[in-house]
């Protein structure tokens, strides 16, 4: 437009002007080696005016030859792109509708000739493995790391992911390891060491994993506190296994000072000592916990020690059961009495349990302190309690 109207201006200049320079036309020469040229100066500016349109001429039809490739280009490229896209969607509702043979051939037809290639080729990945085809699966993941080398983080979820899930978790366990150096506490990679590090029995990193999830908000705190007591169950096991009961007391001693005396934390550590006869260690733990919370779960677990000398054990409780009035404490202390074999005491505080909180098991050692006594009626009696209140517990809903 512009180039018109720069026209239309030296036209418009020439009507105007060439009038007074038609008897004052000058004389123009032009010589170039042997060539020469000679002419007026109207005629030369015409000139230049003709080659300058020629020049827009040539300008033009240059655009339009050129215009009508890059056109035919395009078509082609628009319509390689419908059909990837085409593809692309019927393979994802196949995915969805789990037909993943088809899922798999439409995805990978939908691969060429498309941007969004690296999304094909993980979904490719997922039919594979559902069709058991790991060499593919893992090839897949291969092109779509190729097709976009800075995906890495989604190609190596993608793909410990499925390991995960066809139960190959020694790969997974490797895959999450080098993602946590590579990537960070990455939310999604934080999910996935939760389930492979749980699967591993990694029971360390588990609870470093489930600590970084709760500060990002990323888990509930229930599920939190259950998956931790299931790590420490685990550790425990573990320890107990490689390095007896003094591994277990290091173990506890390299504990947070919060956690130590935890009922969660302390019983299932107390109940691996019983088990590996260190009775005395888990004793000294378990008092120290009551020391500092009457949990009726430590005194479940004191009623299982078995000792030579029960006396410090019995005087320390009894103590507490001058200053605290609970059925829990006074059922133990009726436990130990009868493995110190002192009936009378046992019986006296078993009574005192029932009359606090009727209970089975109370009722039952209650019918056989009375059974050795030879008071068969009095031992029915406690039995009929007892039977009455396993049968209101088996009868209660679950909600």
């Amino acid at each position: 437009m512009i180039r018109l109207a720069i026209i239309i201006v030296i036209l418009a200049a020439g009507l105007i002007v060439g009038p007074d320079i038609t008897g004052q036309q000058g004389y123009m020469l032009l010589a170039i080696g042997s060539y020469t040229i000679e002419t007026t100066a109207t005629v030369f500016l015409i000139c230049i005016l003709l080659f300058y349109v020629a020049l827009l001429f040539i300008e033009w039809l240059l655009g339009r030859i050129f215009g009508i490739g890059h056109k035919t280009r395009s078509w082609f490229v628009g319509r390689r792109r419908r059909k990837a896209l085409n593809y692309t969607q019927s393979g994802m509702q196949a995915l969805v509708a789990e037909d993943y043979a088809a899922a798999e051939k439409m995805l990978l037809k939908g691969a060429k000739g498309n941007d969004l290639a690296l999304l094909n080729y993980l979904n490719a990945a997922t039919a594979a493995q559902a069709l058991g085809h790991d060499t593919k699966r893992d090839e897949y993941l291969r092109l779509a790391h190729k097709h976009n080398p800075g995906a890495g983080l989604a190609v190596g979820l993608t793909q410990t992911r499925l390991q995960y899930q066809q139960g190959q978790f020694e790969l997974a366990l490797a895959g999450v390891q080098q993602l946590e150096q590579e990537y960070g506490s990455h939310p999604a990679l934080l999910k996935l060491q939760k389930d492979v590090y749980l699967a591993t029995g990694q029971w360390q990193p588990l609870m470093t994993t489930l600590d970084a999830l709760a500060s990002q908000g990323l888990i509930e705190t229930e599920e939190q506190e259950t998956l931790k007591q299931l790590a420490y169950a685990g550790w425990f096991d573990d320890t107990a296994n490689t390095d007896g009961s003094a591994g277990l007391i290091t173990l506890w001693q390299g504990l947070p000072r919060k956690e130590k005396y935890q009922a969660d934390i302390l019983v299932p550590l107390c109940e691996r000592l019983i088990a590996l006869k260190a009775d005395k260690e888990a004793q000294q733990l378990l008092l120290d916990g009551l020391s500092k919370n009457t949990d009726a779960r430590l005194l479940t677990c004191i009623a299982q020690l078995q000792l030579g000398d029960y006396h410090p054990l019995l005087t320390t409780l009894e103590k507490k059961a001058k200053n605290e009035s609970l059925a829990e404490l006074h059922s133990t202390l009726g436990q130990l009495y009868l493995k110190d074999d002192k009936p009378e005491q046992a019986e006296l505080h078993l009574q005192q349990a029932i009359a606090l909180q009727p209970a089975a098991q109370d009722y039952i050692l209650l019918a056989r302190l009375a059974e050795q006594r030879k008071e068969v009626s009095q031992a029915n009696e406690y039995y009929r309690h007892s039977l009455g209140l396993t049968t209101a517990v088996a009868v209660i809903p679950v909600s």
